[in-house]
């Protein structure tokens, strides 16, 4: 190193450290913007973050409603299933007791007279009620 030195004169020796200054604080100088600019990248993927976080609750949220709405919808074609085969059931019913009225009207006198009766206003206004 010192022989180097011989062939460096003072005068090129100052510019010499100059520029290596120059170089040092310009380092520096980045080195403190980058660090400023890391900051600023870490602060935006933390908000970033942040509103994923809050979106995959929705995300969440929205699913178990979906699924629960799923789950009512099945709920909701069983219960009118089952309400449609009740009803198939009680049509049956009253078209067999129909039948059976008209045999037992047909076979009792008894029974066909008192068919013939009219209907009691008390009774008229219960049934035209349901």
């Amino acid at each position: 190193m010192t022989w180097l030195s011989k062939f460096i004169t003072p005068g090129i020796r100052s510019h010499l450290l100059g520029a290596i200054g120059v170089v040092a604080v310009c380092g520096i100088v980045v080195s403190t913007i980058a660090g400023f600019y890391i900051r600023e990248q870490r602060a935006e993927l933390r908000t970033k973050d942040a509103v994923i976080a809050r979106k995959d609750d929705q995300i969440d949220g929205l699913a178990k409603s979906v699924n629960l709405m799923l789950r009512v919808r099945e709920l909701e074609q069983k219960n009118a299933q089952l309400l449609q085969e009740k009803l198939t059931m009680i049509e049956g019913q009253s078209a067999e007791m129909s039948k059976q009225l008209k045999a037992l009207e047909a076979s009792n006198a008894e029974v066909k007279e008192y068919m013939s009766r009219p209907i009691p206003a008390d009774l008229r206004r219960l049934l035209e009620q349901k």
